[in-house]
């Protein structure tokens, strides 16, 4: 392979001749992933051990995962309907959020 290093973007969905419906693809060196690795490991070994997560934090978390996270809820759920209460439940469906949303004005938002 040559100096320079072949790139193709990942189409998500739609139509394929509009380049807003691909998503780019960097590809990283060996040495820069494990230096990342590296750093990543460094980082979450000093979150868990200061105890920064809450208890209810499932993602990002060794051993939880969104299935946990799931569970947990359905358990919570079914004692409160056992227990003859009310229980009122909302979904908000995030999936899509971050592509369709312009960041810079979302940052410039956050920071008013």
């Amino acid at each position: 392979m040559t100096g320079k290093q072949q790139q193709s973007p990942i189409f998500k969905k739609g139509n394929k001749h509009d380049a807003s419906n691909y998503r780019p693809v960097s590809l990283t060196s060996v040495p820069c992933k494990v230096l990342e690795s590296l750093i990543r490991d460094t980082v979450v070994a000093r979150v868990d051990k200061q105890g920064f997560y809450d208890d209810c934090q499932h993602g990002f978390v060794k051993g939880w995962s969104t299935h946990t996270n799931l569970l947990e809820t359905l358990e919570a759920w079914t004692r409160i309907i056992e227990e003859g209460l009310e229980l009122d439940v909302i979904y908000l469906d995030y999936r899509k959020a971050f592509d369709t949303v312009p960041h810079r004005r979302l940052l410039q938002k956050l920071r008013k």
